[in-house]
């Protein structure tokens, strides 16, 4: 819970004026992740991979195909990133089965926070990244 928690407030760095370049959006954070440890930047990706994690339920999942017109597993695991990226209050609503969102968006580039913040950090290419989270997708 405790790293939850921390997520949503890292995650409130989100420069929003960027609002449709998603890596100027996350900008802000990736800086400032890159300025921690490993094992910092290792357990907040574990923590994105965990929420992720948690919405991928059978309420959630048939709330999405019945608002979806096309569904595959990646389109859902990017519309959950935008569940994810629109804060704590609309993460927990979706959880809990309120479905009055949107099912076209995606925001994928959260899965990449991580390994970007890493890259820079050691300033080297994100292939070089080895970390695989608990709830890998």
């Amino acid at each position: 819970m405790f790293w939850q928690q921390r997520y949503w407030k890292i995650m409130e760095l989100c420069d929003w004026r960027f609002e449709g370049d998603d890596d100027k959006v996350l900008a802000p954070v990736i800086q400032f992740l890159s300025q921690k440890d490993d094992s910092f930047i290792f357990k907040f990706e574990d923590t994105i991979f965990e929420l992720l994690h948690n919405l991928d339920t059978e309420t959630v999942r048939e709330g999405y195909k019945k608002n979806s017109e096309y569904i595959s597993d990646d389109d859902f695991l990017y519309w959950r990133c935008t569940v994810l990226i629109n804060g704590k209050q609309y993460y927990e609503k979706v959880r809990k089965g309120s479905f009055d969102c949107s099912y076209d968006l995606e925001f994928e580039s959260l899965l990449y926070i991580a390994e970007k913040a890493w890259a820079q950090k050691h300033n080297t290419d994100r292939e070089n990244y080895l970390h695989i989270p608990k709830y890998f997708e």
